[in-house]
């Protein structure tokens, strides 16, 4: 019994598990540094204890225990620990290398292995952190696309509050019906149907004042102020004799040997001359050839106007009548304005004796006269109406110096135009007829224009203004010097001179003899117009000739009588005797039936209060329009919509509390040793 527990208890001391434990020193390696820091530690050798080998049992049992614990050949993983287990191994045995521990070579292996699996793992850390970072900004752009959809989506739905708030509010008839969204969808429909028809009819009629304001603007009209005589001058007067010849000069050129004169003659008494001057020297036959021959061939105005009464005091023909150039030659004028007063640059003709009795103004139809002006300043003003206070004046037409004419028969003609313009007495004269007494009632057309009407464009109003239109030669603007000054344009650009009628300036070349035929091609082409037409493979230019908004136009009633020898004549008529008086002479009474006299008023027939007050009635009949309700809209569409803005941006800012650091104090921390 006693042998049996000694037995045992011997056993449980030389238990070599227990002593295994004792002698192991298991040591824990990380394996995240996979072997790159693991070191193998070589204990020391510890002290062995004598067993007795006796018993059988005992070392089947250590062998047993150590294939057991350490077999690890088998394995393909390395064992997270190392064991010293020297205590294990058989004394008898040669020494052996632990089964568990790697050797040198294979360690190297192992490292490769695991350098490859750190790069590996490397590499598959960035391909998923770049997957991630794809991802984000996959997710990032699609956030993006959300809120501006959402942005949109808000505005959108912002415009909607907007709009319903605006019917709601309007004053415009039947749109808060269209707002309500406590009606049916059949009740808006309706209104909303009502409405857009009143908008439309409205827009209809208010496109059709529109057109009419646009298309027809200016409405001549009789102005109920009338005008009187001393607003306006009395008429310039041109007389012209048909006579171009005259009969003493005409002999006498034919019984010369100039042969220059005599090509003259014949080319001034027959107008179908095909005289080209192309044998003699273009230098002598200038100008001042042409001139000096006219001054002797025309009868003189002394000669044939030898009595006139003027406001009823008889006076001398030669202080107010002057000659003149007109395409009908040397002519007699009465009451124009001077040369410097007529063109720019003008030339002046001392050799037809030009003279004023009086003071000459530079006077035009739309400045008028002056209070400071006299009353006896060029040109003169009317003192009042009918046949005392006119024009009369006795022509003399010489029949027996008749030579050539420019009609079929023997008389004057005579035109009565504008002050401060050029006459055409070829186109726009009448005849006055010897041995027969002439009155002529002078009825002014007077134009005027409101001043308001310069802001409608010329070419609605078909009008100019002084300040508008400027001419080249002439200083004052009309419709007739316009068209002469364009004649006088197109005929130098073609001939390169003009015609000694027409307006030019003192350096201007005056077409000669050899120029004639194209001076008169360039006429022709004017008179037959249009002015735009090509003619001859020659652009005639435009020359845009409307009146002037302010223009004096004269109309005339002609009444004759014959003069008969035997009843009494007035003996300041009588020239020479009776019988020569009832053959060449012709009595002129010039003169005004009326004191006063209706004037043409040009004026705006729809303006623009005329067009805004038609606008409104009609809105305002259709849809309840007014100003307020303009008004209305013009808040909703801004100011409410910069408001609204505005108070969303405020609300989503972030509210940041702003701390100030304390100057020159000293902070107290307590709980503080």
């Amino acid at each position: 019994m006693e042998d049996s527990l000694k037995r045992k208890k011997r056993k449980a001391i030389l238990n070599p598990w227990n002593d295994a434990q004792i002698l192991t020193h298991v040591m824990n390696v990380d394996r995240a540094s996979d072997f790159v820091n693991m070191k193998i530690f070589n204990t020391p050798m510890m002290s062995s204890r004598t067993y007795n080998r006796n018993h059988p049992s005992d070392e089947k049992y250590y062998n047993d225990a150590d294939g057991a614990q350490f077999d690890l050949k088998t394995s393909n993983t390395i064992p997270s620990y190392s064991v010293n287990t020297v205590h294990l191994q058989n004394p008898y045995r040669p020494p052996q290398q632990l089964e568990g521990f790697a050797s040198r070579d294979h360690l190297k292996d192992m490292y490769q292995l695991q350098d490859f699996t750190l790069r590996s793992r490397y590499n598959n850390n960035l391909f998923a952190k770049e997957s991630a970072t794809n991802k984000n900004n996959n997710q990032e752009s699609e956030k993006t696309e959300k809120l501006k959809t959402g942005k949109k989506h808000q505005k959108l739905t912002e415009i909607g509050e907007l709009a319903k708030q605006y019917c709601s509010c309007s004053s415009l008839h039947g749109l808060r019906y269209v707002g309500d969204s406590g009606l049916s969808i059949v009740e808006r429909i309706f209104w909303i149907i009502s409405f857009t028809i009143a908008l439309t009819v409205a827009i209809y009629y208010i496109c059709y004042i529109y057109q009419k304001w646009n298309g027809s603007p200016i409405i001549i009209s009789l102005s109920p102020d009338p005008i009187s005589l001393n607003e306006f001058p009395f008429p310039s007067v041109t007389i012209c004799n048909m006579n171009k010849i005259k009969k003493t000069e005409g002999k006498r050129i034919e019984r010369g040997f100039d042969e220059l004169d005599k090509l003259l003659v014949e080319d001034r008494c027959n107008s179908d001359s095909n005289i080209t001057y192309e044998d003699h020297d273009d230098q002598a036959i200038n100008w001042d050839k042409m001139l000096k021959f006219m001054i002797n061939v025309t009868q003189p105005c002394t000669d044939m106007i030898y009595y006139c009464l003027w406001h009823g005091i008889s006076t001398e023909c030669e202080r107010i009548f002057n000659p003149t150039m007109t395409d009908e030659g040397i002519c007699c004028n009465f009451n124009s304005v001077a040369r410097k007063h007529l063109f720019y640059n003008p030339l002046d003709w001392s050799d037809l004796n030009i003279t004023y009795p009086s003071e000459s103004v530079d006077w035009n139809a739309e400045k008028g006269y002056d209070a400071s002006m006299s009353p006896d300043v060029i040109p003169w003003r009317p003192y009042g109406a009918g046949l005392t206070y006119g024009l009369t004046l006795a022509l003399d037409v010489d029949i027996d110096e008749y030579y050539c004419s420019s009609t079929a028969g023997a008389g004057f003609k005579m035109l009565l135009h504008n002050p401060v313009e050029t006459p055409k007495i070829a186109d726009f004269s009448f005849s006055i007829t010897p041995g027969e007494e002439t009155r002529i009632i002078i009825r002014p057309r007077i134009s005027y224009a409101n001043p308001s009407i310069i802001s409608i464009a010329q070419k609605k109003r078909k009008c100019f203004f002084m300040s508008e239109r400027k001419l080249r030669y002439y200083r004052t603007y009309t419709q007739r010097n316009c068209i002469l000054e364009c004649e006088a344009n197109y005929t130098k650009k073609l001939c390169n001179c003009v015609q000694y009628y027409m307006p030019k300036s003192s350096n201007t070349p005056i077409c000669g003899k050899k120029d004639e035929p194209c001076a008169k091609r360039a006429r022709q082409d004017m008179e037959i117009k249009l002015y735009d037409e090509v003619l001859n493979n020659i652009t005639i230019p435009s020359c845009n000739c409307w009146p002037a908004c302010f223009e004096i136009n004269y109309r005339i009633e002609l009444s004759q009588n014959k003069l008969v020898q035997t009843f009494q004549t007035n003996k300041q008529y009588v020239k020479k005797n009776i019988d020569y008086f009832t053959e060449n002479v012709a009595v002129v009474h010039l003169f005004f039936v009326d004191s006063q006299f209706t004037k043409y008023m040009k004026s705006e027939l729809f303006g623009f209060i005329e067009f805004l007050s038609s606008t409104g009635g009609l809105l305002g009949l259709f849809m309840g329009f007014s100003f307020l309700s303009f008004m209305e809209i013009l808040y909703f569409s801004t100011m409410r919509v910069w408001c609204r803005f505005n108070n969303r941006r405020e609300m989503q800012r972030p509210n940041v509390l702003q701390t100030h650091p304390l100057d020159n104090k000293k902070v107290i921390y307590p709980f503080i040793n």
